[in-house]
């Protein structure tokens, strides 16, 4: 290896960091936990989702970004996204199809809903800078297993997204 690749080589470790990190992947742990997840409860969120849209708008959780390192044991948890992510949609999709014209928009407007989690972009608290829908697609970007208790917050934020592009 010449001088220059492997100054090269070490300036790009130096930059990226974590880019070749295997710390910052899933370990063996996390994928277990993640798919007996995907498995065992992510069907019935999924369906309850469906269910209050009224119909069955396809659902995406990027396993791989919301599966945090070390947290594997807290994958079943209700704090881990049951509370941060799952409850604010039901109650969004559910706020928003209460009525047949909200039910219609929904069918006619939102074609996807895609979740996922980008430490680098998503937002501590300001909900509403992690929520997008274009195309209709609605994505979702917040960290699992963070600030649990804001359901209202990140309902009002999913609403407010998703009824402006309605």
């Amino acid at each position: 290896m010449s001088r220059l690749t492997s100054l090269v080589l070490i300036s790009l470790l130096c930059v990226s960091g974590s880019a070749f990190s295997q710390a910052d992947q899933p370990g063996l742990a996390e994928r277990r936990a993640i798919a007996a997840f995907a498995a065992d409860v992510w069907p019935r969120y999924e369906a309850e989702i469906q269910k209050q849209a009224g119909f069955p708008v396809p659902i995406t959780l990027d396993f791989d970004s919301l599966s945090l390192p070390g947290l594997a044991d807290s994958y079943a948890s209700e704090d881990y996204l049951r509370k941060p992510i799952i409850d604010p949609i039901l109650k969004a999709v559910g706020s928003i199809a209460a009525t047949d014209i909200g039910k219609a928009a929904l069918r006619d407007g939102l074609k996807s809903i895609v979740v996922r989690y980008d430490e680098k972009t998503a937002p501590a608290s300001n909900y509403r800078d992690g929520v997008s829908m274009k195309d209709g697609v609605l994505t979702i970007n917040w960290k699992p297993y963070n600030n649990v208790e804001d359901v209202e917050e990140r309902t009002k934020a999913l609403v407010q997204t998703i009824e402006a592009a309605l």
